[in-house]
């Protein structure tokens, strides 16, 4: 075992941030600066075309960022940078970092975990200095080898507690991302042509646009001065979904459409970054890299978009006729399988609470939110609610999916009818009657919100660095240095080491629970699809999308629909439901 540490150049017009990794390590301007190695027996650092390979062939590679490191590795090789060798695994320091809640960066790990500086000026005194400079400066030369010492001493300290299930779910991150899905580029280029027109139109109806000094169509000062001309208050809020801005446009409907206008706007350009985004990360195989970041949440684990495209956040729906989901099309012969976990979240809420009439409805059958209404006593009827009382569904759908985790009425108001698109108008006494109707109908979550945070107080005053919530997966949930203010003694902590604090309270808590634990039924899943021969090429929250060839489309689905419908071995009892369909794109 031993670690690694790639230095590449790099410049304020040639980044990765700028480009995205697979553009950066096919530029023309790529190249490898330095690298270094370090193992307790030997350590070295130098430029790659020396790269001592016997040490590494065979290897596990430790990497500080795997991601980078191999990848910086392989395209280095490929141009002859520098010699060929083959690793037995990359294991990414990073990724393990996260996992335990401790920074991510090298630097912020490497404080948090044995209390000394790391110091990263000579990474910031090497943009744009030429491949020869930097491999001749001895300050370099250290900072290098710094980072890969760092790197093999939190691994040795991490990998006690860092479970075999990790490491393949680490890994399996990384080769999704390579295998990555093809882009439509004419596509792409259609519909940045019309957002532009859209964009157009909408700063046509913005009256601080027009004039010698235009402010920017989203200036929350020009909107402050239109409304002052108006002889009107500006709204508190520009959100569309925000109850404060739709009462505003409903007093003002002249000036709504500023607000309209501001919406629309925000909301293609950016779907036109991304779609720039596309075509700016495509390789030369036609095909962009689904990157996610491993525990991107870290209390979570859950992942989060990254390298610069947020597939995270890809519209559900089309915008002034634009899709982005068009543009991620299969190549010829192949199909898109998507499967989609159905309400994982509020399953395993009922789950956890050890709601037996709940989840015996749903394991016979029975409609999530028409499962909600019959056992909290808003529901009796033969038929289905769905078509008998289309209206209570929306509300028993807003209650499941809104008040599990202690919403308040005002919140939940709001919250109620973006769940139901609108469908669902709460006024605040109706509101108030919900949330007190909901917890006195569902004692065993309200007991579970209690439970979980009468244990996260006794950890706390019991460990005084960390509280530790252990999921039935096994996952541990931190919270760190946790502190008591106030006369209700209420409580605070980080939830990576060093990092911003946040109030906790037990449903705050219990939704942490939850998510973490729906994270770690869906890494089994996407385990489980890779040895079943389905490669994953993007996972998207509860959703896992395979390539295929077309003749193989219904047997992938059908597959992959039963590995999603069946719950781990230490989830026994918890009932999931899964659906997909075969698509041209995804």
């Amino acid at each position: 075992m031993i670690a690694l540490d790639t230095e590449t150049f790099w410049s304020a017009q040639y980044s990765i941030t700028r480009l995205g990794l697979d553009r950066y390590v096919m530029h023309p301007q790529f190249k490898v600066t330095l690298v270094s190695l370090y193992s307790p027996d030997f350590e070295w650092v130098g430029t790659p075309d020396q790269l001592p390979v016997e040490r590494l062939a065979g290897e596990t590679i430790l990497a500080h960022n795997a991601d980078f490191d191999a990848t910086v590795c392989r395209m280095a090789i490929s141009k002859g940078q520098m010699p060929e060798f083959q690793a037995s695994r990359w294991i990414c320091t990073a990724d393990m970092a996260a996992w335990h809640q401790y920074p991510r960066s090298l630097k912020g790990a490497y404080k948090h975990l044995f209390g000394e500086d790391l110091s990263k000026d000579a990474r910031d005194e090497m943009q744009g200095l030429t491949p020869e400079v930097i491999a001749v400066n001895p300050a370099f030369r250290e900072y290098a080898l710094s980072d890969a010492r760092a790197c093999y001493r939190i691994y040795e300290a991490l990998a006690p507690s860092f479970p075999e299930f990790e490491y393949l779910l680490s890994e399996l991150t990384r080769i999704i991302a390579a295998r990555g899905l093809p882009v439509d580029s004419k596509l792409c280029q259609s519909y940045i042509d019309k957002l532009d027109k859209v964009m157009d139109k909408c700063e046509a109806a913005i009256p601080w646009r027009s004039g010698h000094k235009p402010a920017p169509i989203t200036s929350p000062l020009a909107l402050g001065d239109a409304c002052k001309l108006a002889g009107i208050e500006p709204p508190t809020s520009t959100n569309e979904d925000d109850p404060a801005c739709m009462k505003w446009k409903s007093a003002n409907p002249e000036q709504a459409i500023w607000l309209d206008a501001m919406s629309g706007w925000r909301k293609a350009n950016k779907l036109q970054e991304s779609l720039y985004g596309l075509i700016l990360r495509k390789r030369p195989d036609s095909r962009v890299s689904t990157r996610l970041k491993f525990c991107g949440a870290q209390h979570t684990g859950r992942w989060s978009g990254s390298g610069g495209l947020n597939f995270q956040a890809i519209p559900r729906s089309e915008i002034q006729g634009v899709s982005m989901k068009k543009c991620l099309v299969a190549p010829a012969g192949k199909v898109l399988v998507s499967v989609d976990l159905s309400q994982i979240e509020p399953r395993i809420l009922h789950w956890l609470a050890g709601d037996m009439e709940f989840l015996s409805l749903v394991s016979g059958g029975i409609d999530l939110y028409e499962a909600h209404g019959r056992a909290s006593g808003l529901y009796a009827e033969d038929e289905p609610m769905k078509d008998f009382a289309p209206e209570l569904r929306h509300l028993c759908k807003a209650r499941t999916l809104g008040l599990g985790y202690g919403c308040g009425a005002g919140k939940f108001a709001s919250v109620a009818e973006a769940l139901t698109g609108g469908k669902l108008k709460l006024t605040p006494a109706v509101a108030r009657q919900q949330v007190t109707a909901y917890r006195q109908q569902n004692p065993l979550i309200i007991a579970l919100w209690e439970k979980v945070e009468a244990f996260v107080r006794r950890e706390a005053k019991n460990e005084a660095e960390c509280a530790v919530i252990e999921t039935r997966s096994g996952k541990p949930i931190r919270y760190w240095d946790v502190e008591f203010s106030g006369k209700k003694d209420e409580m605070s902590a980080a939830t990576v080491k060093g990092g911003p604090r946040k109030k906790l309270y037990g449903g705050l808590l219990v939704e942490n629970l939850v998510q973490c634990t729906a994270r770690c039924v869906f890494g089994e899943m996407l385990i489980k699809a890779e040895a079943a021969g389905l490669p994953v090429c993007l996972h998207v929250h509860d959703s896992i999308t395979v390539e295929v060839a077309e003749s193989e489309g219904q047997a992938a689905l059908d597959l992959l629909v039963n590995i999603m419908s069946e719950a781990p071995a230490w989830a026994e009892g918890l009932p999931l439901a899964a659906e997909g369909e075969i698509r041209r794109h995804y």
